[in-house]
């Protein structure tokens, strides 16, 4: 299978696992939550892999931006259920995406050192749009007013990783791009 089947395989299991991504019944806030910290663990993942792999210095700072604001939405989502006094809930979204998230990361680190760039990319974009669609969805849905801040608070900033993203996507097709 050549670079380009892999990234798209890559792609179409990945939206498979995160389509129905605020589409269940009716979550709760707390299965809400649990989906936003496995989406966020998922982009941290994804993002530890490019540091490791990734040759390009554009494609290394949008990653090391990934990991560290992700990290940031997940530190804050804890944080919220603490002051809760509650725990996240597991659903059948949170759980499709952990095991999406581990596939994700082996392809990733399977994938050709020249192909990696576009094939990590090719998932950052699918993934945050989805993101985006999701916390949209959950902004209208929940009901406890600090979930509600922490979300439209992270909306921009996972916009901005969509634009970015896209924008790497198109530096990649020219001659030299990131070195």
């Amino acid at each position: 299978m050549n670079a380009r089947h892999a990234a798209g395989a890559l792609l179409l299991l990945l939206v498979s696992a995160i389509c129905a991504f605020g589409e269940e019944a009716r979550l709760n806030d707390a299965q809400i939550v649990g989906i936003i910290l496995v989406a966020n663990q998922a982009e941290i993942a994804a993002g530890q892999t490019a540091l490791r792999r990734t040759q390009s210095r554009s494609v290394q700072s949008f990653a090391s931006r990934i990991v560290d604001e992700h990290r940031q939405v997940n530190e804050e989502a804890a944080g919220l259920m603490q002051r809760l006094a509650a725990t996240p809930q597991r659903s059948g979204i949170s759980d499709a995406l952990t095991r999406q998230s581990y596939d994700d990361v082996a392809r990733l680190n399977a994938v050709e050192a020249r192909e990696f760039d576009q094939t990590y990319l090719d998932r950052e974009v699918i993934f945050l749009h989805r993101l985006v669609k999701s916390v949209d969805a959950f902004i209208r849905s929940t009901t406890n007013t600090e979930l509600k801040t922490l979300l439209v608070r992270s909306r921009p900033s996972f916009i901005f990783h969509l634009d970015q993203a896209h924008r790497l996507q198109l530096a990649l097709e020219r001659p030299g791009f990131g070195r």
